[in-house]
């Protein structure tokens, strides 16, 4: 019996004991976990955001002219934008509002074109509430950097093309024009949303490379393109000139002839003509 009795004490002991050294350890654990699971969360973020938010808001965050704000800056992560809207809450609180429920109208003093869309589910868009927070994490991670840096150039330095619709453009690069219509935002209104007219194929309509020739021949047509290719100049540079029925005159930013060069304007245009 007293065996027994020593073997059950001596059980307890081991077992407190073991109890013990894991206690101890158990906070450098957590916080090992913790930094693990954040660290996967912003890499989960960054995905995301490349996949959804860069063509509109740049790919730092830092904005693009004339197509949405800087996400990546010191007014953001000091609160100064949330008092401005009299948001009372966190900074994390309050990207994830914004990400899950959007924003459909403008911000006081602004004029972006394209609203912020909504992404979470439970407001109709397509991302579960863990990927919200995941963009949140991403977004967070700018805080130290603050955007040094203000909104992304939209173009590289250069000579203007201007407002001309019957200039001489040089051949143009339709993977180049891919690419500047990414950087410039183009592919958040025309492309993956409905507030520009679509570029792609819809339906049984054939894509923007194919409809632009049939755009001059409307009986609506205000513009002064004779071709397929000076209408999309035209749309481009002078977009007051026709505003396709169903859409407003002010989403489409009329300064692209002062940011844009030559090259850079056929090399949109010639990939335009290949979204057949």
């Amino acid at each position: 019996m007293k065996w027994r009795i020593v073997l059950g004490l001596f059980a307890f002991v081991f077992t407190m004991g073991v109890l013990g050294y894991v206690a101890i350890g158990e906070e450098g654990r957590m916080t090992a976990f913790t930094q693990a699971y954040h660290s996967r969360q912003i890499e989960t973020g960054a995905a995301l955001f490349e996949a959804r938010c860069r063509t509109c808001h740049g790919p730092q965050g830092t904005g693009i002219e004339g197509v949405a704000p800087s996400i990546n800056a010191p007014d953001l992560f000091n609160g100064q934008r949330l008092l401005a809207v009299g948001f009372s809450g966190t900074v994390d609180d309050y990207l994830q509002g914004v990400i899950s429920a959007g924003r459909p109208v403008p911000s006081a003093g602004t004029n972006y074109p394209q609203r912020m869309p909504t992404w979470g589910e439970r407001y109709g868009g397509p991302l579960r509430d863990d990927q919200v927070e995941a963009l949140a994490a991403f977004i967070l991670n700018w805080e130290d950097q603050g955007a040094q840096a203000g909104p992304t150039p939209a173009t590289p330095p250069g000579e203007a093309v201007g407002t001309d619709i019957h200039v001489a453009l040089p051949p143009g690069d339709a993977a180049a024009g891919l690419a500047l219509s990414e950087s410039l935002g183009c592919t958040g209104c025309h492309v993956l949303s409905t507030v520009g007219a679509a570029w792609m194929p819809q339906g049984d309509e054939p894509g923007i490379g194919s409809r632009a020739a049939t755009r001059i021949q409307q009986n609506d047509y205000t513009g002064e393109a004779a071709t397929p290719e000076e209408y999309l100049v035209e749309s481009i540079l002078v977009p007051q000139s026709f505003v396709l029925s169903g859409y407003e005159s002010v989403q489409m930013p009329p300064t692209y002839g002062q940011r844009l060069t030559a090259q850079q304007l056929s090399d949109l245009v010639t990939y335009l003509l290949t979204l057949q």
